[in-house]
């Protein structure tokens, strides 16, 4: 998914029940983001994916967050069958003061970092050049 255009990213993950959220337009960052059953009213969603067409020096960058710990895991457990391997753990702090283990591992130029706090999962593809 994450060498995939915008029209195809759309049309692909429209077809998975997730819908538009919102655009990022910045001198680094460029992106779409969709989320899966968006309550309006709070803004929070079950799920949230984002294709980012530019993101800092990276060539292809996706972002998946969710909820569901049970896929959390399933991702992990795929990630190691895919032959990435973890390389380093460390706790990042967030500006709230709230904190999140995050797990890095690595397939060749791919990097795939793990957030997992007590209540969310975020999972960020990047390959750099």
């Amino acid at each position: 998914m994450s060498k995939m255009n915008v029209d195809d990213f759309d049309t692909y993950v429209t077809s998975k029940g997730f819908s538009f959220y919102k655009q990022t337009d910045e001198t680094n960052i460029q992106s779409v983001e969709y989320a899966l059953n968006l309550e309006s009213s709070t803004l929070r969603a079950e799920k949230f994916i984002t294709l980012f067409q530019r993101y800092f020096e990276s060539r292809f960058n996706l972002n998946y967050q969710t909820l569901d710990k049970k896929e959390y895991l399933n991702i992990k457990n795929q990630l190691k069958a895919l032959g990435f391997i973890f390389k380093d753990q460390f706790v990042f702090k967030k500006v709230d003061g709230s904190e999140k283990n995050v797990f890095e591992y690595r397939k060749g130029k791919a990097k795939i970092l793990i957030f997992a706090g007590d209540k969310s999962f975020e999972i960020n593809y990047e390959v750099n050049y």
